[in-house]
Formats: structure tokens, C-alpha cells, sequence
């Protein structure tokens, strides 16, 4: 092959030759220190850019609860085998091999009717489940160690709980992967979108699952040291409830001390209301703060007082009692060019229309066609104006005026409100308060007055 000379072609054109040098490594490459190589295989590329702040924390705590969920879950398939008949000459394969099939059954069973019920609520209500998932892991635990003492009872007579257990057991652990699945999805998402910088939310989850491993593979090989030795009932259930108790206590202090940046109910009512106070929004780690696992979504609380102001459905199939004959109409108005219907339960409201009920305030928030988060939004901000104004003025506004001037309220306030959502890194368009899908959407509400028809569209 010929091979050119450039040096002409750069005299011509005005240009020197640049002289090249390239140096080969005869040496070989030089190895990498240990921990770099455990960074390279554990963490994510680009750690600790590419993951928000609080990964680290979290990450430990998820680690050291792996490793106490590992060890009891020795106890518990020991347990297991026992029930089957491991150990036992009058026990037969075919009896454990149906045993498994009724087991996987309702496995199966529960994992389809589980996703229906909760499938839409396990990313805006994430730390709820994730915690949840590890209450009902941990529940399936003790169920399946304890089958030798449903065995042993029923050779005294008593009914056999071996089997209903073990199904239950089997049940449990499906709900575990079901919420423990979409809530650690949303949690992956939370670590893999910082706020400077990008990461990967493939390698992140991937990263996880390689700890994970190692996690679980460690606390097997300790667990075959420790539970050999472990012979006696009272010793078994002694480690049972302490590996379960620290098990919950690590859980509970990793996920309270995720700083999720998404909106769901519970913490839209705490930004609204300091908001409302101070004019200014509390960053994502302070309302994590205050932000409680397991709390009712639907109620609307004022946080510095700490007064339950009422409670709200969202996205209910509440047409039918906002729209009770002889309880009033929503201000249909008012909504139009709105994307909800926010109106009273008819529990509230007097047969007239006019006037409030006293007792608990009860409000439903119906969604129209083309509803977005921003709408879900300013209907769960219009119900909490309308909670607040009637629990300072309870018996004075009537039902309609309650909700126009609370909108104006709200109305006046939130283009703010939205700026300093946005200074605080808060994300607003993904959604997160609408924990249900609609059964039911307003598309056209065609009401009379006094013999005239109003149509809100």
C-alpha cells in the first residue's frame, strides 16, 4: 500500500509539520486499587454525581436491613422444611409437591389482585409501601417458623394451622414483591434524577441488585455458622425477634430519611399550609422531616396547629353524592374553566343546600376530561383553602360562598406558590396525588335552575 506524504500539501498551504511521538506501555497496565474496584462494581457510573445526596445514607441502612432479613430467613426456611416433612419417615414427596402447588397458587392469586388494588398508589405513596413491604416479609417470617408448632398441635388433636399458615405465609411474600417492587422503582427514580447532573437509572438498580447479592450470599454463610447452634425453641425465637425487630427499626430510619421531591398529598398540605404561614417553601429534606410513614392521604390538617380541618376524596366516584337531589349544587360556574368539580358530601350539607352540618368536614374532588398534576394540584389546594375558611368561620359562610372565596384564594396565591416549588427543586408535573384511577370523569354536567339548563362542559 502507497503511503502519502503530507509534508508538501501543509508546505502549500502555509502550515508546519507536526512531529507525533507516541509512547507504548511495554509495562503492562497498572492494577487497580481495591477500592476503586468495589466502587467500579457497586456503585453507579459517576457516583456520587450522578445520585442524590441522601443515597449514601439510605444505602446503608437498605444494606444492613438485607442482611438481617438473610439471617431470618434461614430460621424460617428451616422451619419450612420441617413442615414439609424433611426429617419425618411417614412423609411423602407427593403430599410437598401439592403442598408447593396450593402455595404457588395463591401466590400467584394474590400478586394479580394486589397489583389492581394498589398498582396506582405505590409511587406516590413510595416510603409508605416500601416500608410496608418489609412489615409484610417480615410477617411471612415468623408465620413459616412457626409451622413446627402447628404441626406439633395438631398431633395433640388440636386443628391443623399448617397448611392455612404456610398459604397465608405465601400470600404475604407476593404482597411484599408487589409493593416492595413499584415502591423501590420510584425510590431508584428519586437516586437516578439529581438535581445537577444525570444519572442512570439501569446501572443504578443494577448496581443495587449486585449489593443486594453479596448482602444476601454474606448473611447465608454467617447464617450456616449461627443456626446449626441454634437448636432449641427458645433460642430460635429469641434470634427470630431480634433479627425481625432490628430488621423494621433499620427499615424505619432508611425511609424516613428519603427526601423524595415529588408531590403527593400529605406533603402538598404541608408545603400549602408553611407556605400560607411564612411565604416561603420547606426544601424536600425538611418536610421529610415531618413527613409521617403511614397517614390517612385523604386528610387535610393544619400543620402548625396540628387541627384536623376535614378530609377529602380525590378522583372519587363521587358524582353521585355531590350531585344528591335536595343537597345542593355545585357552583358549576365557578368550575368552568377548571379540569375538577370540587363540591360537599352530602353528609355535610342540608337538605336545602344553604347551610353546613356541623361534624366532620367531608368534600369529594371529581376530575374532568383532560385533568393533568397541575389540576390535581390546585383541587387539592382549593379543598384545603375551603377546610381552613370553615374551620375559622364554621358557622357563618354558607356551602357556595365557602368555595368562591376560598378559590380566590387559592387562585391569587399559587402562581407564587408554584415559583418557589420550582427554587426548591420541587417536581410538580410528574403528579403524585391522585392515587387512584378515576372511576369516573366530569365530561358535561347538565343541571337546572329554576327551569333553566346550565351546561358545564
Amino acid at each position: 500500500m502507497t503511503r502519502y506524504d503530507p509534508s508538501p500539501l501543509l508546505l502549500l498551504s502555509g502550515l508546519s509539520p507536526v512531529k507525533i511521538t507516541v509512547k507504548a506501555d511495554s509495562g503492562g497496565s497498572k492494577p487497580l486499587p481495591f477500592a476503586e474496584i468495589l466502587s467500579k462494581v457497586f456503585l453507579p457510573a459517576g457516583y456520587p454525581d450522578s445520585v442524590t445526596p441522601v443515597d449514601c445514607r439510605y444505602q446503608v441502612f437498605n444494606a444492613l436491613q438485607a442482611f438481617c432479613s438473610s439471617l431470618a430467613s434461614l430460621l424460617s426456611s428451616r422451619a419450612v422444611l420441617e413442615g414439609f416433612g424433611v426429617g419425618d419417615p411417614s412423609a411423602s414427596a407427593t403430599n410437598a409437591l401439592l403442598l408447593t402447588v396450593v402455595l404457588d397458587f395463591f401466590s400467584r392469586m394474590t400478586t394479580i389482585v394486589s397489583a389492581y388494588f394498589i398498582g396506582t398508589s405505590l409511587v406516590p405513596e413510595s416510603k409508605t409501601y416500601r416500608f410496608l413491604a418489609d412489615i409484610l416479609n417480615d410477617s411471612a417470617i415468623v408465620l413459616e417458623t412457626l409451622t413446627p408448632v402447628f404441626v406439633a398441635a395438631s398431633k395433640h388433636g388440636l386443628p391443623s394451622l399448617r397448611v392455612p399458615a404456610l398459604c397465608l405465609s405465601a400470600s404475604l411474600r407476593s404482597l411484599c414483591g408487589v409493593a416492595a417492587g413499584g415502591s423501590k422503582a420510584a425510590i431508584g427514580l428519586h437516586f437516578a434524577t439529581p438535581v445537577n447532573g444525570k444519572g442512570d437509572l439501569g446501572d443504578l438498580n443494577a448496581k443495587d441488585a449486585s449489593k443486594e447479592t453479596v448482602l444476601a450470599l454474606m448473611g447465608m454463610l454467617i447464617g450456616t455458622l449461627i443456626v446449626p447452634h441454634i437448636t432449641t425453641s427458645t433460642s430460635t425465637y429469641t434470634m427470630l425477634v431480634t433479627l425481625v425487630s432490628l430488621h423494621l427499626v433499620l427499615n424505619y430510619y432508611g425511609v424516613r430519611g428519603l427526601a423524595l421531591r415529588t408531590l403527593n398529598r400529605q406533603r402538598a398540605s404541608f408545603l400549602w399550609s408553611t407556605f400560607r404561614q411564612t411565604k416561603d417553601v420547606p426544601s424536600p429534606a425538611e418536610v421529610s422531616e415531618h413527613e409521617h410513614i403511614f397517614a390517612n392521604s385523604s386528610i387535610l390538617k393544619d400543620i402548625a396547629t396540628g387541627q384536623v380541618l376535614g378530609s377529602c376524596i380525590f378522583a372519587s366516584n363521587g358524582l353521585g353524592r355531590i350531585l344528591a337531589t335536595g343537597h345542593g349544587t355545585p357552583p358549576f360556574d365557578l368550575f368552568k374553566t377548571e379540569q375538577y368539580v370540587l363540591w360537599f358530601d352530602r353528609t355535610c350539607i342540608s337538605n336545602s343546600g344553604k347551610e353546613l352540618r356541623s361534624g366532620a368536614l367531608h368534600m369529594h374532588i371529581v376530575l374532568k376530561k383532560g385533568h393533568g398534576a397541575l389540576d390535581h394540584l390546585k383541587a387539592w389546594i382549593h379543598a384545603y383553602e375551603v377546610a381552613k375558611l370553615l374551620a375559622e368561620y364554621p358557622e357563618t359562610i354558607d356551602p357556595t360562598t365557602a368555595l368562591c372565596v376560598s378559590y380566590a384564594s387559592a387562585a391569587e396565591h399559587l402562581p407564587s406558590f408554584l415559583k418557589e416549588l420550582a427554587e426548591k427543586t420541587w417536581i410538580v408535573e410528574e403528579g403524585g396525588l391522585v392515587t387512584t384511577l378515576p372511576r369516573k370523569l366530569l365530561v358535561e354536567a347538565d343541571v337546572a335552575f329554576d327551569g333553566e339548563s346550565t351546561k358545564d362542559r
